[in-house]
């Protein structure tokens, strides 16, 4: 959060001209309280910056004062502001502006239009900031879980969403190198993801929330340390499991998948995992994880990819100091079958044991919360 925003959201409790203290600004009478604290969050917003009273500084000179230190801090931010506003690489080649939020990991286009928010219906605006709440979130807990320092990022992640397919089908192959329906993303080397609000099949806020939070995982995961997708490098259950693991934390289950059964309205045991993967490993004995580990996300069928989940949500509870030495061995193109053992120090057929008696432990019957430890 800039220190204009914490300094203007400071200034919306005070009355009068009290409320200035001599800072030579006010907050801008056109954003409600509501929108400067999600503007506070965001770096950039197309919709903020054409404001025609603060031109996205969301404060305005204060008429009762000669200004004071408030002033210059809104007319540097306005030349950042300035600086960010001309047309980046995909508003030129479509040839118009377009619904651009920017935050500290991720580059958002929002192009959706008015789309269906339970209830109530919502703008592109509104949704915008939903996304980048949602893709934040995701890039603290990963960075958290993996240890990431500011350095070891290589490129801001972009995430598109189009309200026109033919927005989606023109993008496609210039910035993804690929073509088709659907939502596709290209991963390591300046990672993007584009889709596009299809009825009646992703057409809800909460369809675009959790898919955004979802691939926010996978594109980031990719680009860190080193510009290498590891999916088909031995760490594809990691991939998958990042993937599962912030969309689940962020909205209590999961409803995307990196495979093309996914377009089929289909969703293992309803996105909630933990009773489920319990009573699947009680009922089938035999070892899952020598042949799971070994799989590529795409023929990863949806059952398996709840294991995946479960045995990182393990290892971040309990053996969080080991996911940063395993992803950056895959990322090093390590032998896999070396990584988990040298790593965690057993055998695959050991650690399947011992993450067994946690879920055991630790996952409920019915229900989703963790249990306490016994």
């Amino acid at each position: 959060m800039h220190v204009l925003a914490l300094a203007l959201l400071a200034l919306v409790q005070d009355d009068g001209c009290r409320r200035c203290e001599h800072r030579g600004v006010v907050p801008c009478g056109r954003h409600s309280e509501e929108s400067l604290e999600a503007e506070s969050r965001v770096l950039f917003c197309a919709f903020a910056a054409a404001c025609e009273d603060c031109r996205g500084t969301l404060v305005v000179d204060c008429k009762r004062c000669a200004g004071g230190p408030g002033t210059a801090e809104a007319g540097a931010r306005r030349q950042a502001i300035e600086a960010w506003l001309p047309r980046d690489e995909v508003e030129r080649f479509l040839g118009r502006d377009l619904m651009r939020v920017e935050t500290e990991r991720y580059r958002l286009v929002v192009e959706s239009g008015p789309i269906q928010d339970g209830k109530k219906r919502i703008d592109a605006h509104v949704l915008a900031h939903h996304l980048a709440d949602d893709v934040e979130f995701v890039a603290r807990r990963l960075a958290q879980d993996f240890r990431l320092q500011p350095d070891e990022y290589r490129a801001k992640m972009r995430m598109w969403v189009w309200g026109d397919p033919k927005d989606h089908a023109a993008v496609m192959p210039e910035f993804l190198h690929a073509s088709g329906p659907g939502e596709f993303g290209y991963l390591g080397r300046d990672p993007v993801l584009s889709s596009w609000t299809e009825s009646p099949f992703f057409d809800e806020a909460i369809e675009v929330r959790t898919l955004f939070a979802h691939k926010a995982g996978h594109l980031l995961l990719s680009n860190v340390i080193r510009e290498l997708w590891i999916g088909d490098l031995g760490g594809g259950w990691l991939d998958v499991a990042v993937g599962h693991s912030y969309e689940y934390e962020r909205f209590g289950h999961t409803r995307n998948y990196c495979i093309e059964e996914a377009t089929v309205p289909s969703n293992y045991a309803g996105g909630i995992w933990r009773a489920a993967v319990r009573a699947r490993l009680e009922k089938e004995p035999e070892p899952f994880l020598p042949r799971v580990l070994k799989e590529r996300p795409g023929a990863m069928r949806q059952e398996d990819q709840a294991l995946c989940w479960s045995f990182l949500d393990y290892l971040r509870l309990e053996r969080a100091e080991a996911l940063r030495p395993i992803l950056a061995d895959y990322k090093a193109k390590r032998e896999p079958r070396e990584v988990l053992p040298d790593r965690l120090g057993a055998s695959v057929l050991e650690l399947e044991a011992v993450w067994r008696a946690w879920v055991k432990d630790r996952y409920p019957k019915k229900g989703d919360e963790l249990q306490e430890a016994r």
